[in-house]
């Protein structure tokens, strides 16, 4: 019986963990298996097993696109086959399958653990006949009844089978605790699961629900961050996974309640997309606003280390006395426009930023640049000298980075060539794109680059470095948006 929880695991996984199928059809199954978990568990993750249904044939989909051949049905049997008790997936496990996998924790890496024991995960059999004779099979020892169901022990997992349901958990008590949780209906109600996903996909490989301040409480230090007032607003986070033909999608919601203003959020609020970057063979970034990200990262640590930040702002005081320069208004305050980053495969990068005065940031780039030597320790830069029309940054570890004003946009990068070009390089708006942060790739160029990069390390050859498997890829790409109610986002991979 512990292969069937494996195989639920590696479903997990291969739903890239939160989720599960929601349509009405599995609601039944779906109550079922939540009335098991506490009524506040601060994670629960619902996983569909319907290998017939529509997810699942747009997964097989994708993955026939991709050299190889490969197919989930075989990828699970080689999860499950070839060990003790001669378990067969396609006559033993698959039957079984069909209703939601439920999993539910303290945290969202307890059910994946060696150690932790604080899970408790359930399915709902499709077919009861084939559960007793997988039982029968393996031959799991008796551990008597609790709340009616029958309690087993398989070389360590313990699990509870309740009629047309199985039970599994960390520990014996957490097993018992479920069972008498589910027999009182103390349980979670299928409202509390569905509201944490409102407004994401009903059909999904994988579908998650967080409670956020519920898992606030489970680390002491964690609960530090609820003096930040975005935090303390945070209610839920809903996850999904899902898939298509032709593309793979994840979308969250994050719920937010209180009374919080635009100043309060992490990302600045509103619909509007800023442009991207888009070189090939790198992953673009747009931020609209960055100055946003400043604001709210000096209100979080004020809140949170009072200390550290009356050092932090005492540091800024001391830079406006020696530098003239007044980072709240020459620095900071400029940041308002959209900032570009292009990140590519082997670490290199760059960004490009409109400022408001390029004539004033200008000025306070050059004495920036005179104050990083002294001021640069905590970031790691030992010298700074000119570079030609930029300036160029010796970093403590060996590596150099290069800045300074280019064609009215300010501009730093992980080499000379690179920041020149991104100075002359105009971002682009993304299709589709909605909120303050934005991103985008061409998936199989970034593909390529990976694998040609990883090839010699796995031993790849030619296969690798033909491209083989990053042809049927062709665009990455995602944004978020952000208000007093949540953030909203979208990430998509999608295939030719």
């Amino acid at each position: 019986m512990r292969r069937l929880l494996a195989a639920a695991i590696f479903l997990c996984l291969l739903a890239a963990a939160p989720g599960c199928g929601g349509d009405d059809a599995s609601s039944g199954p779906l109550e079922a298996a939540l009335s098991y978990v506490p009524e506040r568990t601060p994670f629960v993750v619902a996983i569909d097993t319907d290998l017939e249904g529509d997810q699942y044939k747009s997964l097989q989909a994708i993955l026939d696109r991709f050299p190889g051949g490969v197919k989930l049905d075989d990828l699970l049997a080689g999860q499950l086959e070839g060990g003790s008790g001669g378990v067969s997936f396609e006559k033993d496990v698959k039957p079984l399958l069909g209703n939601p996998f439920v999993v539910s924790a303290t945290d969202v890496t307890s059910f994946l653990s060696d150690t932790d024991d604080d899970f408790v995960a359930v399915l709902q059999v499709e077919d009861t006949e084939a559960l007793d004779r997988l039982i029968d099979k393996t031959k799991p020892e008796k551990q008597g009844e609790v709340a009616g169901a029958t309690l087993y022990d398989d070389n360590g997992t313990v699990f509870a089978v309740a009629e047309d349901t199985v039970v599994f958990a960390g520990s014996r008590a957490r097993l018992e605790a479920a069972l008498e949780r589910a027999d009182a209906g103390e349980g979670m109600d299928l409202a509390s699961f569905e509201d944490g996903l409102d407004g994401l996909p009903e059909e999904a490989l994988a579908r998650a629900f967080l409670d956020v301040q519920a898992l606030l409480d489970q680390d002491p230090d964690a609960r530090q961050a609820r003096k930040v007032e975005w935090v303390r607003a945070l209610r839920t986070l809903g996850l999904t996974a899902s898939v298509e033909d032709d593309s793979a999608d994840i979308e969250f919601n994050l719920e937010a309640e209180g009374d919080l203003s635009d100043e309060d959020l992490p990302l600045a609020s509103g619909d509007e997309a800023p442009s991207v970057l888009q070189r090939d063979g790198e992953i673009g970034i747009g931020i609209r606003d960055p100055s946003q990200i400043v604001t709210f990262f000096e209100s979080a640590l004020g809140a949170v280390e009072p200390q550290s930040f009356g050092d932090y702002e005492a540091g800024k005081q001391a830079i406006s006395q020696r530098y003239g320069v007044d980072l709240d208004k020459d620095l900071f305050g400029q940041l308002t426009e959209d900032m570009s980053v292009s990140v590519a495969v082997d670490g290199s990068f760059g960004a490009r930023a409109e400022v408001e005065d390029p004539q004033a940031f200008a000025e306070t780039v050059d004495k920036a640049a005179r104050a990083l030597p002294q001021l640069g320790s905590g970031l790691g830069v030992t010298d700074v000298r000119r570079a030609g029309e930029l300036y160029e940054g010796r970093l403590a570890g060996g590596g150099r980075i290069f800045f300074g004003m280019r064609n009215d946009a300010f501009v730093v990068a992980s080499d000379r060539a690179r920041a020149l070009q991104l100075g002359t390089q105009q971002p682009t708006a993304v299709e589709g794109a909605e909120g303050s942060l934005v991103m985008a790739a061409d998936a199989e160029q970034v593909g390529l680059r990976l694998l040609q990069r990883l090839g010699p390390q796995l031993g790849a050859g030619g296969l690798f470095g033909g491209g083989l498997f990053a042809r049927p890829l062709d665009a990455l790409s995602g944004s978020v948006s952000s208000s007093t109610d949540g953030m909203r986002g979208r990430f998509s991979l999608s295939l030719d």
